[in-house]
């Protein structure tokens, strides 16, 4: 998994980000579009603050629900309140702090939108979820993405057939995350948020559900980066915007009246729509990011799927600041995820025409691709 250089932190505050390493700080060049903004605004659209609390909420919420998950679990009655590590059935040790492939299979998405000007190519994101479960990250895995990426490997083709009676799986849905993000600039296009979430959903899985529940993630994720509307109206939009199914029918409920951390659990006990709702609803009902992530991730069910869910809706909508900086110094990856989101964000703005084109450099050339430390 994801590993930082010793000793580095990511310091958030005053509406920017900064890397120090040992006692040396470097801050980014805001005319290379590294600056920090608020997370949108006031046409709604979502901003460097926005995009960066999606991706390092996501990546949190992942880790502090890792251990609860996966493998053995926790003792009944455990209360999560930070990173915890995990040992596997065969003894490997998880260490604290480390998110699973959910978070590294949208990680494969930003990737290859940021290298290919905000386009979503299956055919560049199927290797790169290969690898991952051909790697370290394959104890993670599913049995029905296990399968299809095995099988993928062997075909080289990175899209299954549609199969309207295919399995349903939460962690598929937090695809929708970068889905969503790419969503949150420009004028919104309901039509490319469903072409997208089933282009990633396919992937691994061939059901419209499927494709459903990765696009009501998608769409939380660009309501809350654009800030446009109250965090309490999430669930109804997003059902509306579904239209139909599941998905549509969980969110659609009216749970007014209703106790919140009771709601979410019952939820997160449920199938795989419920356990992608009580993430939404862990965001939605909750102040703070800190709030939003904890009650995720002590729900039960699922809590990796539903603290990222929680995450990236709180760190799209309350900005990255604001996280606190525990939950950053903790997470395996953060130098990882916070160089590669404001390029990024810069390629879905090239993407959603807000920009003509990608900043050149002074000689005229665009500028080279990222040289980020590796996430593994």
């Amino acid at each position: 998994m994801v590993r930082d250089d010793q000793g580095a932190t990511i310091r958030i505050g005053s509406g920017f980000a900064s890397l120090q390493a040992d006692s040396t700080t470097e801050e980014s060049d805001p005319d290379m579009g590294m600056g920090m903004e608020r997370q949108s605004d006031e046409q709604g659209q979502a901003g460097e603050e926005a995009f960066l609390g999606a991706l390092l909420g996501m990546a949190i919420g992942d880790a502090l629900g890792m251990p609860a998950a996966n493998g053995p679990g926790l003792p009944p009655g455990t209360t999560i309140r930070g990173y915890l590590s995990l040992t596997l059935d065969d003894g490997t040790v998880i260490e604290a702090g480390e998110f699973t492939e959910e978070t590294e299979a949208a990680l494969s998405i930003v990737e290859v939108a940021t290298t290919d000007r905000g386009a979503l190519d299956p055919d560049l994101i199927g290797p790169r979820l290969v690898r991952l479960e051909q790697g370290d990250s394959g104890h993670w895995q599913d049995a029905v993405s296990r399968a299809a990426l095995r099988r993928a490997a062997d075909t080289l083709d990175f899209q299954v057939a549609v199969d309207e009676d295919g399995p349903v799986s939460s962690a598929v849905a937090t695809r929708g995350i970068p889905v969503g993000l790419l969503a949150s600039v420009g004028a919104l296009d309901s039509g490319t948020i469903r072409e997208d979430s089933e282009t990633v959903a396919r992937l691994t899985h061939g059901s419209p559900a499927q494709a459903n529940a990765v696009a009501a993630v998608a769409f939380a994720v660009q309501l809350a980066g654009r800030g446009t509307f109250p965090p309490g109206e999430w669930a109804q939009r997003t059902a509306r915007f579904l239209g139909a199914g599941a998905m549509h029918d969980v969110l659609d409920r009216d749970v007014s009246g209703s106790d919140l951390p009771a709601h979410v659990r019952r939820l997160a006990a449920g199938g795989p729509e419920e356990q992608v709702a009580a993430g939404i609803m862990a965001a939605a009902g909750t102040p703070s990011f800190e709030d939003a992530v904890l009650l995720a991730v002590n729900a039960g069910g699922p809590a990796d799927t539903i603290g990222a869910v929680a995450g990236a809706l709180a760190g799209a909508y309350h900005g990255v600041g604001d996280i606190p900086q525990w939950l950053i110094d903790g997470l395996g990856g953060r130098i990882y995820v916070s160089l590669a989101s404001p390029w990024f964000r810069r390629a879905a703005l090239y993407r959603a025409g807000v920009v003509r084109d990608l900043p050149m450099d002074g000689g005229g050339l665009p500028p080279p691709r990222p040289l980020l430390p590796p996430r593994r």
